[in-house]
């Protein structure tokens, strides 16, 4: 470049399509200050389509409580939506704090409604803030992710015809709110729930493939009437099996079961009521929380998940701590479960790749587990072992020395011991 020519202005020069997706990268405050950057930026950021108001709008101080100043914090969110000139596809409000007399509230969502609004977030840390009924007008919703919250559907309810996600979270609603919600739900694809509320909820949901149902309180039981396409079901300790394992049969895409086991209350049937009366062909992963392996029925248990799941690929098992329950038989060996199978000619593990235990404590059933896996998992690649924080180190040796000693009929199968302090 020759002496007195110009610096080219690269800034200026900025797509526009390029300053969109780096505004909507920014926090909105950050993204308002860029209208100093040259005359090519100044107004970019009031057109952004997605507008989120956390954390960074309202920064936590240091120390001392956090009460916001409710009133100033909606007055600025108000002036960013009254220059925003465009369509607002997502809006996101998280900020800790808000009171439940927090009446702007009332204002800002038929604004939103107005705009065609497509993601909506509302989460507020406390209480239970009561949400307009101008909620349901927003027609163009895909996802609606609602916290500490009271929602009522008014009676000229339509529907959320494009809604494919929903997450509740500590929300009060009336007891068939949800049942009556999913019909007119067609697209809705994933249900997310985590609520305080011990509800029965019955669920029609046709096009559903992802269900998370985590209560944070007992007493919270649901059922699926028809559920063809759900693929990934999880769900909480505290169920007892024969609410939901059942269900199995009316769930012929489940790929992905997550479940709790540590307050099932086995000793109210006979173990036969927890046998699966149908083989789940499609199911590839398994993830079973607080497992007593040493404990008769969930041993069992644990057995016929395997012998029922062929395409089995990967299975997680985090072990709970070894109190014997005194309604319950505590077994020493797993081996001889596994010889009682009423189908012990049948290779059930042809597929598994991966097996998880967390929190392993060395026992002889554990050890049976895994002997077991190596002799029959053809395709298995990885065996991986994190032990209790309170095991020995000796232990732990004597435990690795004999799994080094098994027999693997996979020649890729490695064995990985984990210990963490």
């Amino acid at each position: 470049m020759e002496l007195g020519e110009s610096t080219p202005d690269r800034i200026s020069n900025v797509p526009s399509n390029a300053i969109e997706q780096i505004l909507t990268l920014l926090p909105i405050k950050d993204a308002a200050r860029t209208s100093i950057l040259s005359r090519n930026w100044r107004h970019h950021w009031r057109s952004i389509p997605q507008l989120v108001f956390d954390g960074s709008f309202a920064p936590h101080p240091n120390t001392g409580p956090y009460l916001p100043d409710e009133k100033k914090v909606l007055v600025d969110i108000y002036e960013a939506l009254l220059v925003h000139d465009g369509r607002v596809t997502k809006f996101e409000l998280s900020i800790p704090g808000f009171s439940e007399d927090c009446q702007q509230i009332y204002k800002l969502i038929p604004h939103l409604a107005s705009k065609g609004v497509q993601e909506l977030a509302l989460r507020f840390s406390v209480g239970q803030i009561k949400l307009p009924s101008s909620l349901f007008t927003a027609c163009h919703l895909t996802v609606l992710k609602l916290q500490h919250c009271s929602v009522g559907a008014p009676s000229c309810f339509v529907g959320f015809r494009k809604l494919v996600i929903l997450e509740l979270k500590h929300v009060i609603m009336p007891e068939d709110f949800l049942q009556n919600l999913l019909p007119v739900c067609p697209l809705l694809e994933e249900l997310r729930f985590f609520n305080s509320s011990r509800q029965k909820y019955v669920l029609n949901a046709p096009s559903l493939k992802v269900f998370i149902f985590h209560p944070h309180v007992s007493g919270s039981e649901f059922m699926l009437q028809h559920a063809p396409v759900l693929s990934v079901l999880s769900l909480p300790n505290g169920l007892r099996f024969k609410d939901w394992f059942a269900e199995f049969a009316s769930l012929p895409a489940l790929r992905k079961l997550t479940f709790g086991i540590s307050s099932l209350k086995f000793s109210d049937v006979g173990n036969a009521a927890y046998k699966l009366t149908t083989t789940v062909y499609q199911l590839n992963v398994v993830e079973i929380t607080r497992l007593l392996l040493d404990n008769l029925p969930q041993a069992r248990l644990l057995i016929w998940l395997i012998m029922s799941s062929p395409s089995l690929q990967k299975l997680t098992v985090r072990l709970g701590t070894s109190i014997a329950q005194p309604s319950s038989e505590v077994i020493n060996s797993l081996q001889e479960l596994l010889e009682a199978e009423d189908r012990p000619g049948v290779c059930c593990l042809q597929h598994l790749e991966e097996l998880h235990i967390q929190g392993g404590q060395g026992t002889r059933v554990e050890l049976d587990l895994v002997r077991f896996v190596m002799a029959t998992a053809p395709q298995l690649r990885v065996i991986s072992i994190k032990c209790a924080v309170n095991l020995s180190v000796d232990k732990i040796l004597k435990f690795s020395s004999e799994l080094l000693s098994y027999k693997r009929i996979s020649k890729d199968a490695v064995v990985k011991y984990v210990y963490e302090r």
